[in-house]
């Protein structure tokens, strides 16, 4: 029997994150792959979307989209054969592929894809990174070949000329404005009320008007009903309801509905490994389930469906395993980027309906300086904060490059930084910073007119002239 320190299964972000970070503290690590490396972020989800968006947004090299639709197959492939290489040959770290399944809680069956061997290892902490896989629905007539999810939409050679896609969420968004930019006729069913439906009505409205002046035909409150091979026509109406409406010649439909974790068939049951009712592993704070020594991370929870929040939660798990009397501290925010153009970044949580305590900053990003010389028409930028204490509890963002501006604010939640504490923190100019400054201000000069107000109440107006200088450590925090 052949023994590690830890065993990581499968080869995703969280589990290589997880794998690099042991063996780095002198872990002796065998990490066990199914079938390609990177997982599905490196070969059907953040690798080749973005290729595709960022040489979909050139127009010169999308008038030729069946070279664009190669080279994404290209660097992707290019990416994969160097992480393969890259961690058959890490220090510390053992790849093996094959199909790995729990026959005990330090225990490991494998059987390998080249040979069928089945081996068994043995180890002090075992790391589940098995990801997740796209939801299929079944649409009635539509046949296999034309039925698309992530995983066959980049192996396409040339772009479909109609394309349907079920579903508004990130995969469903940038594949529409990516095949828009290639010259495919779009359409977006949605069987929500609104675009990005885990985003703010506000903020998907927004997006929306970019995207429909793009040439991407929206349809919200809409889903499949059935398909006609003959005519290739899809008809479709509201959810659970009879078809209102029918879109001729669709010639393939992309389903982005959401992600099933892959957690059947590992053994989970024989050593009672805990599962909801999705299927999903349950963690705790430091990624350990409920089976002492058994870990997991990724999307095969309900912590790490992004590649940051797999790295996130995987470095939680290094620390737990390799420093167990550190403490962990709170557990990471989750940001999320939608990368159309504009993106679509949120963090925290923000309800629709704003509770008393909470004041609702909301900034016109496109009327900043920057905004105008890029000559960007959509953008908003919202804030949510705690109205006494200043902390922020979410923020929202439409506009250029919303992605790198929403880590002001995950590194101000990290850190407790009170809002009003950033007021004077300086953004070079011209940038789209200056909308978090424009929010900071709105912020402090509310604040200052409420404070003042309870103020003159409590004191009879007897502090009046005193207010000029609280004010100014109210700002200075």
């Amino acid at each position: 029997m052949n023994k590690y320190d830890a065993i990581v299964i499968g080869s995703g972000s969280g589990g290589l994150t997880a794998a690099i970070g042991l063996s780095r503290f002198g872990k002796q690590v065998l990490m066990v792959e199914k079938s390609l490396v990177g997982g599905d972020c490196t070969n059907f989800g953040c690798i080749p979307s973005k290729v595709l968006l960022h040489n979909s947004a050139d127009v010169a090299k999308a008038a030729d989209p069946q070279a664009v639709l190669a080279k994404v197959r290209e660097r992707r492939d290019h990416l994969e054969a160097h992480e393969r290489a890259e961690f058959s040959n890490s220090e510390g770290i053992t790849l093996i592929f094959g199909t790995a399944t729990l026959v005990a809680a330090n225990r490991v069956s494998v059987t390998a894809n080249d040979t069928g061997e089945v081996s068994v290892y043995e180890a002090e902490n075992i790391v589940v990174s098995t990801g997740s896989k796209p939801r299929r629905i079944t649409i009635p007539g539509l046949p296999e070949d034309r039925s698309l999810t992530n995983e066959e939409i980049f192996e396409l050679e040339k772009p479909p000329a109609r394309l349907a896609i079920v579903g508004a969420g990130p995969i469903g968004l940038e594949m529409a404005l990516a095949f828009t930019r290639l010259g495919t006729e779009v359409i977006v069913l949605e069987a929500q009320p609104h675009i990005a439906p885990n985003a703010l009505p506000e903020a998907s409205a927004v997006l929306a008007q970019a995207l429909s002046g793009q040439g991407v035909d929206l349809r919200p409150g809409l889903t499949p009903a059935d398909y006609d091979p003959a005519s290739r026509s899809l008809r479709i109406g509201p959810f659970k309801q009879p078809p209102t409406e029918t879109i001729a010649d669709v010639d393939a439909v992309l389903v982005a509905i959401g992600r099933v974790p892959n957690s059947e068939g590992l053994g989970l049951e024989t050593v009672g490994v805990e599962r909801d009712d999705r299927g999903y592993i349950v963690t705790d704070s430091k990624s350990a389930t409920n089976v002492d020594g058994v870990w997991a991370v990724g999307d095969v929870t309900t912590r790490g469906g992004t590649t940051h929040m797999a790295n996130a939660w995987g470095r939680r798990l290094i620390q737990a395993i390799a420093l167990p009397l550190l403490p962990l501290g709170s557990e990471p925010q989750t940001p999320a980027v939608i990368f159309t153009s504009p993106e679509l970044a949120t963090i925290g949580s923000q309800p629709s309906e704003v509770p008393d305590d909470v004041r609702r900053i909301t900034i016109d990003l496109a009327e900043v300086d920057r905004a105008f010389t890029d000559e960007v028409e959509h953008g908003i930028l919202i804030v949510d904060v705690r109205r006494f204490s200043g902390a922020v509890l979410g923020a929202t963002i439409v506009g250029p490059r919303a992605g790198e501006m929403i880590t002001t604010f995950s590194l101000a939640m990290k850190n407790d930084i009170a809002f009003h504490k950033w007021y004077g923190t300086v953004y070079a100019y011209p940038t789209y910073g200056d909308a978090i400054s424009r929010a900071v201000d709105a912020y402090v000069a509310e604040a200052s007119s409420e404070w003042k107000s309870d103020v003159g109440k409590w004191t009879g107006g007897r502090l009046g002239s005193l207010w000029p200088k609280i004010g100014g450590l109210i700002s200075r925090g």
